[in-house]
């Protein structure tokens, strides 16, 4: 039950409150502008999400750069983030699919930038993840990741979901990002607990 609870709510949001809380993440805007801000996106910027629930930060993302691409795991989130980005979609400057984050469906060196917010801590495999990162950014390319670092208050705060998600101290994130191969690699805590990963490679 608790299971199940979690995967509508936050792993794999579906059904009515899902729909809901991820048409409008206000929970994540803040996450959303530190990873705009890191990324300091530009025109020429190819932009990849991996899990784009409903859809609002690619949408904020791709008021910067002309081409973005976008993977989830919940049909219901690919449904609104597909909704949400129509007019992109129609004039071919992004493409939103479903799909799993440790087998990505594009090439080796195909963006320039890429991110994952609030949903790494839902990562089972996160070497696997995080080389599928490294394999399909362009050399040079950037990626931020936003998480909660591995501490008594966020178990404290996120009590319902704790048991299922896999939190790590800033020194894990950073050697799990250098063992996959990213040359520049900086992981600090920001404010409202937000772990913020930079890399390059």
């Amino acid at each position: 039950m608790l299971d199940r609870f979690v995967d509508m709510t936050a792993r794999r949001p579906s059904g009515w409150f899902g729909k809901k809380m991820y048409n409008n993440p206000r929970g994540h805007y803040r996450a959303f502008c530190l990873t705009l801000d890191k990324l300091a996106l530009k025109p020429d910027d190819v932009f990849l999400e991996i899990g784009c629930g409903g859809g609002v930060l690619l949408n904020m993302a791709l008021e910067s750069v002309a081409q973005a691409k976008a993977i989830d795991h919940s049909p219901d989130m690919v449904r609104i983030a597909r909704d949400r980005n129509q007019e992109a979609i129609s004039e071919g400057r992004v493409e939103i699919v479903q799909g799993n984050a440790e087998s990505l469906p594009w090439d080796d060196n195909s963006f320039t930038c890429a991110t994952a917010n609030q949903m790494f801590f839902f990562i089972d495999k996160p070497l696997i993840v995080l080389k599928e990162f490294y394999r399909v950014l362009k050399p040079g390319g950037r990626l931020v990741i936003t998480s909660t670092e591995d501490s008594i208050l966020p178990k404290l705060l996120f009590v319902l979901w704790y048991h299922s998600m896999h939190l790590y101290k800033n020194q894990e994130m950073e050697y799990m990002l250098k063992q996959v191969g990213f040359q520049t690699v900086e992981v600090k805590n920001l404010e409202r607990f937000i772990q913020l990963s930079y890399a390059e490679k």
